[in-house]
């Protein structure tokens, strides 16, 4: 029989967390595109656009609704932790800083919130890029309010707190453009969630793991009706909201602590989410040469790029999938290498993206032979 303390051990509450985030994401998400299809949430084929028929994208739906209503579900489990009903609970100690942390908590759902709606009536009907902007710069107010910054060593807090605004909108936008194919956004999502929860394990920030292990197991049910062929889009509700927690939940953890080897473990954030910050970027890069609108879409994401070389559509999202495990899992061993081995890291990340220009130029000069 096991004890109470093996029940609630930290490996057995995050395998809970884990499966019953699955379990619920995979459940919701038909139910979301029950609802998506009768509220008109839905992405019609033609132009850039090349499913071949009316498909829900209202997936936002059950991401938003199954990662809050387990972190709900958490946040009661530990309260119940918190007035005794476990004293010996491994788990006793972080669950007496729940209230310290709920303000927080409550920041985070509120932008998540807004971003969630916002992108819902996007789906619903387009908004102008610029107002999508200013929506997108609105959802991080609640996290400067709850005093959720970057430090980072910066000289001055509001350099901070403009920085964390700036981080949060990049990545709205970085995992809206990553959602061009069945399956990508998500499934990139999942694997740079499960990377953090894994940082965050190793550096003991217990809150900070069951965030990303109930965020990446989400993704995975999700995935199960996204992946191609898929049964469902997320929709811009849903890459928002995925976007908005990443840089809402990175500012949140901590990378450096004193006794650290070097300051280079900020980085980490950036490495783990490179792929989807290199696709953004390099699709900014080639709009800005090409004289066109930065907020026009077109088909020269990474993963477009790559089916232009020859890969099938389920081809790229594999391929892009195993670089950014690659990259990501460069992060891992970061906080615990002295200067040279943490140089090393950052510059094996930035070869990792040299290397995948020169693979896309010397595809695109053999394909124009």
């Amino acid at each position: 029989m096991l004890t109470e303390t093996q029940i609630f051990s930290w490996p057995a509450c995050y395998a809970v967390l884990f499966v019953g985030s699955v379990a619920l994401a995979w459940g919701l998400t038909p139910r979301a595109a029950a609802l998506g299809r009768r509220w008109g949430l839905v992405d019609l084929p033609g132009g850039r656009k090349t499913h071949r028929g009316p498909m829900p994208r209202s997936g936002g739906i059950a991401l938003f609704a199954t990662f809050w209503l387990v972190v709900a579900v958490g946040v009661f489990a530990a309260t119940c932790v918190q007035k005794g009903v476990m004293q010996d609970a491994p788990i006793t100690p972080i669950a007496r800083n729940i209230p310290k942390v709920l303000p927080q908590l409550l920041a985070v759902a509120l932008g998540s919130l807004w971003i969630f709606l916002v992108g819902v009536w996007d789906d619903r009907r387009p908004l102008p890029p610029s107002v999508k902007l200013v929506c997108q710069i609105a959802a991080a107010a609640p996290l400067v309010a709850a005093k959720i910054h970057i430090v980072s060593f910066l000289p001055w807090a509001w350099m901070g707190y403009l920085l964390t605004m700036v981080w949060v909108v990049l990545l709205i936008n970085s995992f809206n453009f990553l959602d061009n194919m069945d399956g990508l956004s998500a499934g990139v999502g999942a694997i740079v969630a499960a990377v953090l929860a894994w940082i965050s394990f190793q550096s003991g920030e217990w809150l900070m793991t069951a965030m990303f292990v109930a965020l990446a197991g989400t993704l995975l049910g999700f995935l199960r009706h996204n992946f191609s062929p898929a049964a469902i889009f997320m929709g811009d509700s849903g890459a928002m909201f995925l976007g908005y927690m990443f840089g809402a939940l990175t500012v949140l953890a901590t990378y450096y602590k004193r006794g650290t080897p070097t300051r280079l473990p900020i980085l980490t954030p950036l490495i783990v989410l490179g792929v989807p910050l290199f696709d953004t970027c390099s699709v900014l890069w080639i709009r800005w040469r090409a004289g066109r609108p930065l907020s026009q879409g077109d088909r020269n994401h990474f993963s477009h790029r790559l089916v232009n070389l020859g890969m099938s559509e389920r081809g790229a999202v594999v391929f892009i999938y195993l670089t950014t495990l690659c990259v990501a899992l460069g992060a891992l061993p970061l906080r615990d290498l002295n200067l040279t081995g943490a140089l090393l890291v950052t510059v094996q990340t930035v070869l990792w993206f040299v290397i995948l220009y020169f693979i896309e130029r010397l595809g695109k000069r053999a394909l124009e032979k």
